[in-house]
């Protein structure tokens, strides 16, 4: 009798879990879920998109400024050495 009671608690475990599994799968697998949650996946991906475009085209412009401003420091150290040495050779 112990025996039976210890089959049975195990398959009503079982048949719970079953009931669970398929329910919850359901739930989420159905389209009207589905649809929403999409919908609000793809606006939240393109607001973060554009997010992250922002943040690259500022961090592009910075860099280029950077960029800019050492290239204009070179160019005055160059024309600042070139005149000695073009008064050194002669």
């Amino acid at each position: 009798m112990l025996k039976d009671n210890r089959h049975l608690v195990l398959i009503y475990l079982l048949i719970g879990a079953i009931v669970l599994s398929v329910g919850l799968n359901c739930y989420l697998l159905s389209p009207l879920t589905n649809n929403l949650s999409e919908t609000s996946l793809l606006s939240d991906d393109a607001t973060e998109s554009e997010e992250e475009l922002q943040l690259t085209r500022s961090m592009l412009a910075h860099c280029q400024a950077e960029q800019m401003r050492k290239d204009s420091l070179l160019v005055k150290v160059f024309n600042h050495i070139e005149p000695l040495t073009t008064r050194a050779q002669y």
